[in-house]
């Protein structure tokens, strides 16, 4: 557990990080990474100085944002799916002074050089002076928020000290159990903070980063095949896609290397959860809760199993706490507005934001509107998000909950419940739904179907029936009505 640094100095020659025609090793990383953090400083970026990256998933992205984590920089990694308007507003809010990027891009105010993947990337190195760097990884990505309700905010942390930063990482790869055998498999864009986040803990574990540019369902069985992943990290999306293939895709590669299949971002449905399972064992695949801000729960497929539906318990040292709208703290079973404590971890700010960053923390604990319970064994139920709930005659309405009896039904892929204005009841619960291929669904009968399992004031009055539900630029559910074709 020795960090990038540590095992560029004992296994040198060991792979790093690897894609399609590429391969990086540990020592060819570290010098790589030592030449771009002595290019930085010569252009006056000290420690907490901020540099943007927007490209898709390379070597050469990894080595950049884990590069400048180790002097003490913090990298802004933008999604590569935003508008340019969207990076635009980044590449400003965040003070991002250089632009890393693998795409043609004009200009923009407030930024010293942008710095293209290739030739100029590479002449960029080589008229560097090396620097020196910390082993490990000194704090985190200022990765963007969603911005489901207003302007996206960077979550920020501070760059810590050495030992801390060691403490950090070994924290994490102890409680993943990663090693130097591991080859991590990534399934999503670095962008987004859990990829990074396993990607960096693996290298400091002297694992193998194998990297997809892009998800593809049954490039992703083959990559697993083709560099005997052993570990991955997914979003139910991912899953949904594999298993939409076939039960032929399914088994023409060889899985069995996989020992760790993580999954969170969104709720799953349990049919996947259970083929998940099936298909790469109880001892592999794991959820967990957590956001940009912070991990807070997790649960094994077998606890899973005793508690379907659960996202598991605290991490150990970490408590979660429910609490009402008065700061009521909630017994077992009670719906309220989830809050995590957890000595280790960062603490963190909204960029720019000190009201928003004010009120996502309380006594050294933090929230991100997050609804649920916690059972009698003190396992966490998620039912929602605060700003989602629907009001509807005077009583609350949790829209992850009416979605997870929709996407029951053996027709529906996706579903999204939203509120819309009603003069009688304040909101109404709509739906949208994506029929799953090859079935024929109606809103008669999903309406029916609903009648079957929810409380008449929580089932849709409407239903949309659509080929793609509305989503963010980190492809999160938004709940508003569909578009009009």
């Amino acid at each position: 557990m020795s960090g990038i640094g540590g095992y560029a100095r004992s296994s040198p020659d060991s792979t790093a990080i690897v894609s399609l025609g590429r391969s990086l090793t540990f020592g060819d990383l570290d010098q790589r990474q030592r030449r771009l953090a002595g290019a930085l400083r010569a252009a006056g970026l000290e420690q907490g100085g901020r540099i943007a990256v927007l490209a898709r998933n390379s070597v050469e992205s990894l080595e950049t944002t884990t590069g400048a984590l180790r002097a003490g920089l913090i990298p802004v990694p933008i999604n590569p799916l935003l508008s340019e308007r969207e990076v635009a507003y980044v590449l400003e809010d965040s003070g991002a002074a250089w632009l890393f990027t693998d795409r043609t891009i004009e200009p923009h105010p407030g930024l010293e050089r942008i710095v293209t993947f290739g030739d100029a990337y590479e002449r960029c190195l080589a008229d560097a002076e090396p620097a020196d760097l910390c082993d490990h990884v000194r704090g985190r990505p200022m990765h963007y928020t969603s911005g489901t309700t207003g302007l996206p905010k960077g979550v920020w942390v501070r760059p810590a000290a050495a030992r801390a930063a060691a403490q950090r990482s070994r924290d994490f790869i102890r409680l993943w159990g990663l090693t130097s055998d591991d080859i991590h498999l990534v399934c999503s864009p670095l962008a987004h903070s859990a990829p990074h986040r396993y990607s960096t803990r693996t290298l400091e574990a002297g694992g193998t980063v194998a990297l997809q540019s892009r998800f593809d369902a049954a490039e992703t069985l083959a990559a697993m095949d083709l560099f005997t992943a052993t570990t991955t990290f997914m979003v139910p999306t991912h899953l949904e896609r594999i298993f939409a293939l076939g039960e032929r895709a399914l088994h023409r590669h060889d899985l069995s290397s996989m020992r760790l299949l993580v999954h969170a971002g969104a709720p799953i449905r349990p049919e996947t959860k259970r083929r998940a399972i099936d298909l790469f064992s109880e001892e592999a695949v794991w959820e967990f809760y957590g956001s940009t801000e912070g991990q807070a729960t997790r649960i094994s497929a077998p606890e899973w199993i005793h508690k379907p539906g659960s996202v598991g318990l605290p991490r150990p040292g970490a408590e979660i706490m429910i609490f009402d709208e008065e700061r009521n703290a909630l017994g077992a079973g009670k719906v309220g507005e989830v809050w995590v404590k957890d000595p280790r971890m960062e603490r963190f700010q909204y960029w720019g934001d000190r009201a928003k960053t004010k009120r996502a923390w309380r006594a050294g604990a933090f929230t991100v509107g997050d609804l649920g319970y916690l059972d009698e064994e003190g396992y966490l139920f998620l039912t929602g998000r605060a700003n989602d709930t629907i009001i509807t005659g005077g009583v609350n309405v949790y829209p992850q909950e009416v979605e997870g009896v929709l996407t029951e039904h053996p027709g529906v892929a996706e579903a999204v419940v939203y509120g819309v204005p009603s003069d009688e009841w304040g909101q109404e619960v709509h739906a949208a739904v994506v029929p799953r291929a090859g079935h024929e669904v109606t809103p008669e009968v999903l309406m029916e179907w609903a009648r079957e399992r929810v409380a008449g004031y929580k089932r849709p009055r409407h239903f949309d029936l659509v080929h793609e539900l509305p989503r963010t630029a980190t492809r999160k559910l938004k709940r508003e009505p569909p578009e009009a074709p």
